[in-house]
């Protein structure tokens, strides 16, 4: 390829390749990597500079990463802090940039939770832990166990339980200051690994309870609910956001959504209304009641938030786009393409998009539910960035 240039779908797919060959080694070979954890580094390495493909050096450190995340997992040394301390130094130091130590440490961390040594595992997450959610609930979580269940493990102290339960609540409080965001530190292997679940739900469940006067928690939980899709987490939270901030929007938005993707219109329509009451002036429930209108049967509810959108003089050119779409998703297309025209004619600037609404709707069958979705999830994103829906 010109210049050497290697599409970044290419390194992925080979990485991968190479990364299901090496994990299912390490499963088979865990006691003779354990006895030779340089070597095994080592040729880790030989692979990587040998894979006949330009690497950049944060995917090269990130591959160190899952492998050492691996090795951990089956290692059945990794309770001896001697041998994982110096497995960490080999393998950070297998890297492009030394000091990208984090993906490494955290691995260390998470076997030690594992396997029942709390109080060792924050030696590793104390350095990241307001760096990321999760490894700050992760840390937490470590000192909150050993008040709960306590450990058999070098240092520990029965006599300090409680002190262990205030340095849970110490450090949820630290990292509801610093406010970090999900998953800057905690990626691969790490991100996918389900055990991890339990030890952030139980943090941010009881960070409500702790600081109820910090909405972060909240926020940052129903961030992971979602991505997630965990529905249960994310109803709870918001229950807890609308008893503790009634005139918060953003526990409103979030709850007319999960009604909406549901299909629970009714429900949604019903939360539209509230939100009416509650902020009289804001463009944003008639939005969701033009928005919702769309896909309801009877035409009364779009021409009633129609009418309300007119009367807010909510922006020109998201009305022609709602227009469109309430016509385009009905069949309408004589009237969709008549409600296009003019947002072409009145709106030069936008012109890009309506051709690009154009090209799709006229290339592809309205009638096919998938062009629909795209087409209505386009608008809608377009909609919501031109009116600066959840910017707040």
């Amino acid at each position: 390829m010109a210049d050497g240039f290697v599409p970044e779908v290419v390194v992925s797919n080979h990485l991968e390749k190479v990364k299901a060959e090496i994990f299912s080694y390490i499963n088979s070979n865990a006691r003779a990597i354990d006895d030779n954890f340089a070597a095994f580094f080592g040729n880790i390495v030989t692979i990587l500079d040998n894979a006949g493909i330009s690497i950049p050096d944060q995917v090269y450190d990130e591959f160190i990463d899952s492998i050492a995340y691996t090795v951990f997992d089956v290692s059945n040394r990794a309770g001896d802090l001697k041998f994982l301390t110096r497995a960490c130094g080999i393998a950070c130091g297998m890297k492009r940039k030394k000091e990208r130590k984090a993906g490494v440490h955290l691995a260390a961390a998470v076997k030690l939770m594992k396997i029942g040594m709390p109080l060792a595992a924050t030696t590793f997450l104390q350095p990241y832990r307001k760096f990321d959610a999760a490894v700050g609930c992760w840390c937490a979580y470590c000192y909150y166990t050993l008040y709960k269940e306590g450990s058999s493990e070098p240092g520990y102290s029965a006599s300090e339980r409680w002190n262990y339960l205030k340095t849970a609540r110490q450090q949820m409080e630290e990292l509801g200051q610093a406010q970090p965001g999900l998953n800057r530190l905690v990626k691969g292997e790490l991100a996918d690994d389900r055990w991890l679940i339990e030890p952030f739900w139980v943090m941010i469940f009881l960070a409500t309870e702790w600081i109820p006067e910090n909405r972060w928690f909240l926020e940052i939980g129903i961030t992971r609910a979602k991505q997630e899709k965990n529905e249960p987490a994310l109803v709870k939270l918001l229950q807890i956001g609308f008893l503790r901030f009634p005139n918060d929007m953003l526990f409103y938005r979030e709850a007319y959504h999960l009604k909406f993707e549901q299909g629970d219109l009714a429900d949604a329509l019903g939360l539209i209304r509230d939100l009416l009451q509650r902020f009289p002036e804001d463009p944003e429930p008639v939005y969701y009641g033009l928005r919702t209108g769309l896909y309801l049967p009877q035409k009364e509810v779009f021409e009633e938030f129609r009418r309300r959108a007119d009367a807010i003089k909510m922006p020109g050119h998201v009305l022609h786009l709602i227009d469109y779409l309430y016509a385009f998703l009905r069949g309408r297309m004589d009237q969709a393409n008549l409600s296009l025209d003019e947002f072409h004619r009145k709106y030069p600037s936008l012109n890009y998009y309506s051709e690009i609404l154009r090209f799709v709707t006229t290339e592809i069958p309205p009638t096919e539910k998938s062009v629909k979705r795209v087409v209505f999830l386009s608008v809608d994103n377009f909609c919501k960035k031109m009116l600066r829906i959840g910017e707040t």
